[in-house]
């Protein structure tokens, strides 16, 4: 072999190393994938996390984030199919299910807690002075609009003893607050601080209220054609729980691109929200499962055996190989 045989092996192995051929089958072997969120809330924020720091790359897949209008139209989007996964509150599929729609699989849970503050005019003192009064929510059946009902109820009001008006967007919610056109909202942190400069404050929260509010759901068509698909987004939504829990300066960054908060001051108090509430073991279990069918409004989500819509199969993998201990070690 003369010299320049040899110089021109040397610069394609350097070219091989640098760009071939690992990184090349990686490409070819990322899955396309479009993922429904239903909130711009820190809620999802192992999500946003898994987009913005490349688990999701790094575990095969080429995500896209969708943001859905309102949980109430996940049903929707995953029969579309213009989502191949949503994550979110479950209640809306359960509902599905219960009035025969049943393709739908539940295959993690990682925020089993509602979420939502009240957040409300300088004028309320407590939730008695809401009676009479106008509420906002997103939407009709959406997990604000349900969980109106659920916290009156707790404290003794009828959802019909108050106003409720739907505006769309959280970001509407927002305005009508600022605008004083409605005495109280339900909201996702960090939204609802940006409600502190016009003088709006935070009554309570609703963190004590078991619900499923970051299901990872599909339908079984797609959880039949793509098993090994749902088994990486599964591992990348497991990592980032854990990197969102270790790293709270890597995962702060990436919350205002989400949340449109760009104060660091609220994004820092959502991370503090929402951080501990995520499952390290993101399993779907029976108790909060009937937690959720208990609030439906549907009386027959409320007595339905989700039992053949549950698989845990996908995390119980990752827990036998030791990849979620590995996380914290």
């Amino acid at each position: 072999m003369n010299a320049a045989r040899r110089i021109l092996c040397i610069i394609g192995l350097l070219i091989g190393l640098l760009f071939g051929p690992g990184q090349a089958i990686a490409q070819k072997q990322l899955t396309k994938m479009t993922i429904g969120y239903s909130a711009s809330g820190g809620q999802y924020i192992n999500l946003f996390t898994a987009k913005e720091l490349g688990i999701f790359e790094k575990h095969g897949i080429d995500a896209t984030l969708n943001q859905i209008n309102s949980s109430a139209q996940v049903v929707a989007s995953l029969r579309s199919a213009s989502v191949n996964i949503a994550t979110g509150p479950c209640g809306p599929v359960i509902d599905a299910i219960a009035k025969g729609v049943t393709d739908f699989t539940f295959f993690g849970e990682a925020m089993p807690h509602t979420v939502l503050e009240v957040w409300v005019q300088p004028s309320i003192k407590s939730v008695r002075d809401l009676a009479g009064k106008t509420i906002s929510s997103t939407n009709p059946n959406s997990l604000g609009d349900l969980m109106i009902g659920v916290w009156l109820g707790k404290n003794g009001i009828k959802k019909s003893d108050v106003n409720v008006v739907y505006l769309g967007g959280l970001s509407n919610l927002v305005s009508a607050m600022k605008a004083g056109k409605t005495e109280a909202t339900l909201i996702l942190p960090p939204l609802g601080e940006q409600l502190i400069p016009s003088g709006q404050k935070k009554l309570t929260d609703l963190r004590d209220i078991a619900y499923s509010n970051q299901s990872w759901m599909a339908t079984k068509n797609y959880g039949t054609k793509n098993p090994d698909a749902i088994q990486r987004f599964t591992a990348a939504l497991i990592e980032a729980i854990a990197i969102t829990k270790r790293d709270k300066q890597k995962v702060l960054p990436v919350l205002p691109k989400y949340t449109g908060v760009t104060n660091a001051e609220w994004n820092e108090y959502a991370y503090e929200f929402f951080a501990p509430l995520l499952e390290k073991t993101p399993r779907v279990t029976t108790e909060v499962m009937k937690a959720t069918q208990d609030l439906s409004t549907v009386e027959q989500s409320r007595t339905l055996d989700l039992k053949p819509y549950i698989d845990n199969s996908f995390v119980d993998k990752l827990v036998t190989q030791g990849f979620i201990d590995s996380l914290y070690k």
